[in-house]
């Protein structure tokens, strides 16, 4: 570990890069919102591309220097520049070491939720509840029904570092994060999406207006720095 990573000084909450993800299983349910709740959640300067979204829950069993956990949230498609990517719009983790090294690395808007997740045969559900409300409950079965994913690769993420002696930022950066990885296994099916209101946490604002399919991934993937592509102080 070297010195001057990350506090507290002597014991770290989380470990230098990369970090690698092994035999991780994504449920992934697409869906059409409305469009100008996506633009809503669009930080600036990052522009809309579509009202197709993911919403996904993931399954961590193994992954290298964080203690193994799940998470779950919203992608939305997204262009800076000329590259289009995918936004992680919302995100919930359910332990503290992967949250923090998710918004102080790479500004990834993390939160702490419980998350579930369960397979059994061809039916695969996942849920988010955060503060007493179960904000996301996503739902797969998988019997070969074809789907159209968006782009939602690389990821393009907003980071922002408030100032500490007043109102205001001190650092606003875009990031372009592109993990690499392999599939090991993709079955598609149908999907079912349902959200719950809650003022802390909106997702429910996004609909959805369509279900357009679903998705079980099994993969691994390599998680690395990422490259600044913009920054303003």
């Amino acid at each position: 570990m070297p010195e001057r990573w990350v506090l507290p000084e002597g014991s770290p909450l989380y470990p230098t890069l990369p970090y690698v993800y092994e035999q991780y299983r994504r449920l992934s349910v697409y869906f059409r919102a409305p469009e100008e709740a996506v633009r809503q959640i669009l930080p600036a300067p990052l522009e809309y591309v579509s009202d197709v979204a993911e919403a996904f829950i993931l399954s961590v069993p193994q992954v290298s220097g964080l203690v193994p956990y799940s998470e779950g949230g919203i992608v939305v498609t997204a262009r800076y520049r000329d590259i289009v990517g995918g936004h992680v719009a919302y995100e919930y983790v359910e332990n503290d070491d992967s949250l923090a090294a998710g918004r102080e690395i790479w500004g990834y808007p993390k939160k702490l939720a419980a998350v579930g997740y369960r397979e059994g045969g061809e039916r695969v559900e996942g849920s988010l509840r955060r503060r007493g409300v179960r904000i996301l409950n996503a739902e797969a079965v998988l019997d070969g029904s074809p789907i159209q994913p968006p782009r939602l690769l690389p990821r393009l993420v907003v980071r922002r570092i408030p100032r500490v002696d007043g109102p205001g930022l001190e650092l606003e950066q875009v990031i372009l994060n592109d993990p690499e990885g392999t599939v090991a296994e993709r079955r598609t099916g149908r999907g079912h999406l349902a959200f719950e209101a809650s003022d802390w946490d909106p997702l429910y604002k996004l609909g959805p207006l369509e279900v357009l399919g679903a998705a079980l991934t099994v993969g691994s993937f390599v998680l690395t720095y990422g490259k600044e592509l913009s920054r303003q102080v």
